[in-house]
């Protein structure tokens, strides 16, 4: 709905990827493109007939007109780009690598904040990327209220845009009283996609959302509920909600015959996992580097990495793993802690 899908684990996370890591490749970008198609471009808009060659030198003019002194990018992009994001200059907001294509992602990353690169090929059509710096997450929650003649409007929906923004009021106070539970309203009330899980949306770049949602979730403070927000969806209440907080961990995992994702070849008992876990524990406690028994006892992917899980937001792990995980202090070592994966013992190091 919001130009964005949201995807929250609910089981630990076991795995990170190792790629970005070795190549040392950000694991955040933010930039702004033009989109220059030709006939053959995957995805290319109706009416684009000019060819690869036609395309590249196009995407050529437009470089050297982003590299003049003074140049507007956003005006560029507004008037060049075949991209759904020209409308808005081209602002993709904060994206991880893996969500563009491998050459976007690429040449994104070698670019200096600031800097306009070269036209870059996809299958898509040629790029001319500004990379951008970071902007700060949003996390939010909302309500919509849809009206006829809106974008997505549901068939049954046949209220007036009057109507709805009065609805939308009535809402929105609501929301504001004392003790009100926005996540029930949403449920209640919301036409949104998110309204079955209470309106919430998760964290999100304000680029990956339509510009007036984006600005009036930015213009809140923490905790508080807007007015209703109209963009072409309809009405939104919005409820801007805290970051969810962030922390670097490694664990050792000790599984056993039954435990949820135990290889085959793990044969031993619950109670011998624990018992060999405590072995391990015994060993930390002698000084031995938690990395180091990681790689010997960890039953966990992360085991060849010293057990390192990267970084990652709270709610992200198993709740029982995230609430151990998050009430340690930075340098602190976690007592045993069970899961339906095994017994793990956790070291928090950011």
């Amino acid at each position: 709905m919001l130009k964005r899908s949201c995807c929250v684990l609910s089981v630990l996370w076991l795995c990170i990827t190792s790629a970005a890591i070795a190549q040392n490749t950000p694991s955040k970008l933010n930039a702004a493109h033009i989109l220059i198609q030709h006939a053959d471009s995957e995805r290319a808009n109706t009416g684009v007939s000019r060819t690869k060659a036609e395309a590249l030198k196009l995407a050529t003019e437009v470089t050297a007109k982003a590299r003049d002194d003074g140049a507007d990018f956003a005006a560029l992009a507004r008037e060049f780009s075949d991209g759904p994001s020209g409308a808005a200059g081209g602002d993709l907001g904060n994206f991880a690598p893996g969500q563009m294509v491998k050459s976007f992602s690429a040449a994104t990353a070698k670019l200096k904040i600031g800097e306009v690169s070269d036209p870059v090929e996809s299958q898509f059509g040629y790029h001319v990327i500004l990379r951008k710096p970071l902007v700060q997450d949003l996390n939010a929650a909302h309500i919509l209220i849809q009206f006829v003649g809106g974008t997505r409007a549901k068939p049954t929906v046949t209220r007036t845009r009057e109507e709805a923004l009065e609805f939308a009021t009535k809402i929105a106070k609501q929301a504001r009283a004392k003790g009100a539970d926005f996540a029930a309203l949403a449920k209640e009330h919301s036409e949104g996609p998110s309204g079955a899980k209470g309106g919430d949306l998760g964290v999100f770049a304000p680029g990956r959302m339509v510009k007036p949602f984006s600005d009036a979730t930015a213009k809140l403070k923490i905790g508080a509920v807007s007015g209703p927000v109209e963009t072409q969806f309809g009405f939104h209440v919005i409820l801007r909600k805290p970051l969810p907080r962030t922390i670097g961990a490694r664990h050792i995992l000790v599984q056993y015959q039954g435990s949820s994702r135990a290889d085959v070849s793990i044969t031993r008992t619950k109670k011998e996992a624990l018992a060999r876990l405590q072995e391990c524990v015994a060993k930390l406690k002698a000084g031995e580097k938690f990395a180091t028994l990681a790689v010997d006892y960890s039953d966990g992917p992360s085991g060849v990495r010293g057990g390192d899980l990267g970084q990652f937001k709270e709610g992200m792990m198993h709740p029982v793993f995230n609430d151990a995980a998050f009430a340690l202090k930075k340098g602190a070592v976690s007592e045993i802690v069970e899961t339906p994966f095994g017994f793990h013992v956790i070291l928090r190091y950011e």
